[in-house]
């Protein structure tokens, strides 16, 4: 047995579970206790430095579109799910954010092929509890929980005014080193 012991912000242990269990298969134990209150100590590392797969149209996933997303992450999303433009449907394998239709439908043509139709076979969605997204959510985004469903997504919707947005972030940052 190996026992570690950590000081860490409460804010650092939100998301934390699952993904212990996930890296150690089960095996982990996590136990916290409270230690003291102390003041604020910076902003957490974002870790893993992944990005996220984000709708670039609304409308009913298609499994299609899904199939062809399913090679750049983990999906949120399973077929037949309602989304929007913004919407986060997924964590990109590699960093930065990536903006996909997963509403695309495979277009029908008259010719008939010697296979039929190959099914794409889907791994289900990765489903997320609140406490989850907490930890798995970036400053630009916000969870929308309604009766039916526990969603992530940008705060901006529009990728214009996110682009926008995000630059007008860089610009404020470089201005605020330049007077250090």
């Amino acid at each position: 047995k190996t026992r570690l012991a950590f000081e860490v912000p409460s804010r650092g242990l939100l998301g934390i579970g699952p993904e212990m269990a996930t890296a150690t298969r089960g095996t982990a134990v996590l136990h916290h206790a409270f230690l003291e209150n102390r003041d604020w100590a910076g902003s957490l590392a974002d870790t893993g430095g992944r990005g996220r797969l984000v709708a670039s149209e609304g409308g009913k996933a298609t499994t299609y579109a899904l199939n062809s997303a399913a090679d750049r992450g983990a999906l949120f999303v399973a077929p037949g799910d309602d989304v929007y433009g913004g919407m986060v449907v997924g964590e990109n394998s590699r960093a930065g954010d990536l903006e996909i239709n997963v509403v695309r439908a495979k277009e029908l043509t008259n010719m008939r092929t010697k296979n039929k139709e190959e099914r794409a076979m889907l791994a289900p969605p990765k489903q997320m509890t609140v406490e989850e997204y907490i930890g798995f959510m970036r400053d630009d985004e916000v969870i929308e929980v309604t009766p039916k469903s526990v969603r992530l997504r940008k705060t901006v919707l529009d990728k214009g005014e996110r682009e926008r947005a995000a630059r007008k972030k860089r610009q404020q940052a470089r201005a605020a080193d330049e007077k250090k």
